[in-house]
């Protein structure tokens, strides 16, 4: 017990010196203390012992057998085999922060080490594997500090330190616990307090769930050795877990897009399973929404609608997915997730996904569904960032549409008010440009909207008098999917983002599925000067008068406008600026109405 104290009393008067407004207060500590020495045999028994963190121990064999009978779960242990090797030849973290504001980069790097080799470890029995997840361990938990300034990078290396401790914990010396527990209690809890902003504390964005569910596993990792400690933590990132399912409301689109929807619903799902560890846990009907969101938003092409601050590219397929599918037992979402892996991982060594929680992924599979029916073709999502989709099948050669309302406002907003990206036979048509680089001077302040890549002169969007849409709209509503004649059809209200260059302004989108086309038709009362239909695209465009055609590997798109008067050109899509990312082979096509009091341009789009 003397030895217990002597490690414990220096913790103690860090916090006593500096104390947190999330953790306890003096007169706790000193409490928790005398507790330890009161209550100390009884300590192990208070919790589950170690590992307990997602693959209990109890799990290995059933996860063993899951792999022999099931081969996409073969397949995905194989792919975590090989990056664990990979892991082997690979250095350890280190205090390398290039920007000058993150060391994110270190502490994803310490995530995918430590999940890959302590799960390999478990499943092999090989030493070479848990060695290599020590040195990890070893080097993150050496550093000076995680980086507390960008808490995004504490809660990813507490999430690495908390799994590794948890999941090795039989095979690591007494020394090694110590170590790791104490860089949780500095690294990660006791940093919340040099912190002074606390702006993501409160469901602000993805920070929110992320902070909330690294700090979660490293109260869970210190419940046997600082319980009082470990209490309040756990209970206020509950609160703050269940807070941040209003992201979702009110029908499972996420403000930040789908990328982010990983990113930040993968903590909320980390934290969610260790709350369903320990209580009962109630899903929320907007948890099988989310996924059906998920769903309706990629594209035959098998990449999502990347609005907000999100890059091009193909889907990802998380932890979250994977848990979500397997705990509400949807079959849409199971068919969902098990296609997408089989996709993303039936692919040689060298191209496997560079994905840091592989192994969560398999541990929280779903078994195969039975046949689900189809889903809709169709499907709208109201929200801060209200979404509708089209599709005319749902083979991967279809036309698909995904347009959006929303705001800039929303966090990692762009002026894409009404825009759409567009999928035809396999691959995306029409495309949103994605982000630009987070460093750049006032990215997330004052000049924001300076950047060409966020402007809604970079979007698939309507552009009045060459302005800029209100960079605090109200969100664009737009209206329930309704069939009109044979088309699917919706309408945006997009005045708001256009205040002070007209009156009223409505985009209304009328989707045929069966003759392939779609009528953009888009109303303005009063425009401060001619309205701009543009979308940028990297397929070959000729151009004849107010038909331009595109084209590509033998499948064309031609956009007729309704005013014969009007004439279609092309422009290249590249920023004003050397410092903002260039968009090369990318070309805006645009066609301009001059201003008239009662103005409508309506544009054809068929699919060849």
């Amino acid at each position: 017990m003397v030895s217990v104290l002597a490690w414990r009393l220096p913790s103690a008067s860090t916090w006593m010196k500096d104390p947190c407004v999330f953790l306890v207060s003096h007169h706790l500590i000193m409490r928790a203390l005398v507790l330890l020495m009161l209550t100390a045999a009884s300590l192990a028994a208070a919790t589950a012992p170690h590992p307990r963190v997602f693959f209990p121990t109890a799990a290995e064999a059933p996860l063993k057998q899951r792999i022999h009978a099931d081969p996409l779960a073969k397949q995905l242990h194989a792919a975590a085999i090989l990056l664990a090797n990979s892991c082997l030849k690979d250095r350890t973290v280190r205090y390398e922060i290039p920007d000058g504001k993150r060391l994110l980069a270190e502490s994803r790097r310490a995530i995918k080490c430590v999940l890959l080799t302590a799960y390999a470890c478990r499943m092999t029995g090989e030493p070479r594997y848990l060695e290599r997840c020590i040195l990890e361990l070893d080097a993150a938990c050496a550093l000076k500090d995680w980086n507390p300034s960008h808490f995004l990078d504490v809660a990813e290396m507490a999430t690495a330190v908390a799994i590794g401790y948890d999941w090795l914990y039989p095979q690591l010396s007494p020394a090694q616990r110590q170590r790791y527990e104490t860089a949780l209690r500095t690294h990660a809890l006791a940093a919340i307090a040099k912190r002074n902003d606390g702006w993501w504390h409160g469901p602000t964005n993805n920070w929110s769930q992320v902070c909330s569910g690294g700090l979660m596993l490293a109260a869970d990792a210190l419940r046997d050795v600082d319980p009082d400690l470990s209490k309040m933590m756990l209970a206020h990132c509950r609160d703050l877990t269940t807070q941040c399912e209003r992201f979702y409301q009110p029908e499972g689109a996420y403000p930040e897009g789908p990328n982010y929807w990983h990113y930040g619903t993968t903590y909320h799902v980390l934290a969610m399973a260790l709350m369903e560890r320990d209580e009962s846990l109630k899903l929320a009907p907007i948890w099988p929404s989310t996924s059906h969101f998920l769903l309706h938003a990629t594209g035959p092409s098998g990449m999502p609608f990347n609005y907000a601050d999100a890059n091009p590219g193909q889907a990802d397929c998380s932890p979250a997915q994977s848990w979500l599918a397997t705990r509400t037992r949807d079959p849409l979402a199971i068919t969902a997730v098990r296609a997408l892996l089989t996709r993303r991982y039936a692919t040689t060594e060298s191209h496997l996904p560079n994905d840091r929680f592989l192994p969560l992924t398999l541990l929280w599979l779903p078994a195969p569904a039975p046949a689900a029916p189809s889903p809709p073709l169709n499907a709208s999502f109201q929200g801060e960032q209200s979404l509708a989709f089209f599709r005319s099948s749902w083979t991967a050669d279809a036309l698909w549409l995904g347009i959006k309302g929303g705001t800039p406002a929303a966090s990692h907003g762009h002026m894409d008010c009404g825009a759409f990206v567009l999928d035809w036979a396999g691959t995306r048509w029409f495309h949103d440009l994605g982000s630009d680089n987070y460093n750049l001077p006032g990215y997330f302040g004052g000049q924001r909207f300076s950047y060409f890549r966020l402007q809604n002169l970079s979007h698939n969007t309507l552009v009045i008098g060459n302005l800029l849409q209100s960079p605090k709209a109200k969100p664009c509503p737009l209206t329930p999917i309704q069939m009109r004649n044979s088309a699917a059809t919706t309408t945006i209200d997009l005045t708001d983002a256009c205040r002070g260059q007209c009156q009223q302004a409505t985009r209304m989108v009328d989707f045929d599925a069966t003759a392939r086309q779609i009528i953009f038709t888009d109303h303005v009362l009063a425009p401060a000067g001619p309205v701009r239909w543009q979308a940028v695209t990297d397929a070959k465009v000729t151009l004849a008068d107010h038909v331009a055609t595109l084209e590509r590997d033998g499948h064309r798109l031609v956009l007729t406008c309704s005013n014969p008067a009007l004439a279609w050109i092309t422009n290249d899509a590249n920023p004003p600026t050397k410092t903002e990312k260039p968009n090369p082979n990318m070309k805006i096509l645009s066609i301009t109405a001059p201003a008239t009091a009662d103005l409508t341009l309506s544009i054809r789009l068929r699919a060849e």
